[in-house]
């Protein structure tokens, strides 16, 4: 009959015998894996050696040389477009108002000027636009209003007093005036008013629509605003409109 071995005979086989095998397994394949990253990694420094070089006659000396040889457009922000030089023949009332002043303020230089006949009207606009001065016209029905900044004012007023329409209020110059230049496009006569609060005094900026003398008139306008245009040219509802009034100081005659 065949004696089993105790089980420490077993342990102690295992210790002095498997246990090396499985850690000499474990040590070589560790190497193993070493040497394969470090094949990658010569690999891709060679792939990085490879690469196709820019012959140094070909590239610039400094980045200043670059910035030196790259030209930006300017871009010139006021309130007049493009000097261009137009002739009677090639105007009509929305190629004067895309060219009339963007802004005006509560007092403003010059005066407005009231007409009928529209060939007299686009005269005198046109005569501000071929000598860069500041103008703004605008049709309401059978009657013009034409701003120019050169207008004195007409028998002994001191000053002239005008009515508009608000319609939208902001506290910063730029949200009004992507508004306002999409308006003008549709034929809307529309400017950016700079003005103060009262109790602040700090800036804001309105668009406003039209010039009236009569504030029936510019009643009549407000009430009859097509507001569904409004809202497709700007994206904006017409949340409040109320009439506001503008000074003009006229200048003196030579």
């Amino acid at each position: 009959m065949k004696k089993n071995n105790p089980r420490w005979f077993t342990v102690i086989l295992i210790l002095v015998f498997i246990l090396p095998l499985i850690t000499f397994a474990l040590t070589t394949y560790t190497i193993y894996l070493k040497s394969q990253m470090n094949n990658l990694k010569l690999k891709i420094e060679e792939l990085d050696n490879t690469q196709v070089n820019i012959p140094n006659e070909v590239e610039p000396t400094s980045k200043s040389a670059v910035l030196e040889d790259l030209v930006l457009p300017q871009i010139e922000i006021g309130n007049t477009m493009a000097r261009v030089s137009y002739n009677i023949q090639e105007l009509d009332y929305q190629v004067l108002l895309n060219n009339s002043v963007t802004m005006l303020k509560p007092y403003n230089k010059g005066s407005v000027k009231v007409f009928y006949d529209q060939r007299e009207v686009f005269e005198e606009a046109l005569y501000a636009l071929n000598n860069d001065i500041s103008y703004f016209i605008f049709q309401n029905g059978d009657k013009y209003y034409l701003y120019r900044s050169d207008f004195s004012l007409e028998g002994k007023e001191e000053e002239q007093y005008l009515f508009s329409i608000q319609i939208y209020l902001y506290t910063t110059p730029a949200p009004a005036m992507f508004p306002t230049m999409a308006l003008r496009q549709g034929g809307i006569p529309a400017f950016v008013f700079n003005g103060k609060f009262q109790q602040s005094n700090e800036d804001y900026w309105a668009i406003l629509v039209g010039l009236f003398d009569d504030y029936n008139e510019a009643q009549t306008y407000l009430k009859n605003m097509n507001e569904k245009l409004v809202f497709d040219l700007t994206g904006l509802s017409i949340a409040d409109r109320f009439t506001k009034g503008i000074y003009f100081s006229g200048v003196e005659i030579q």
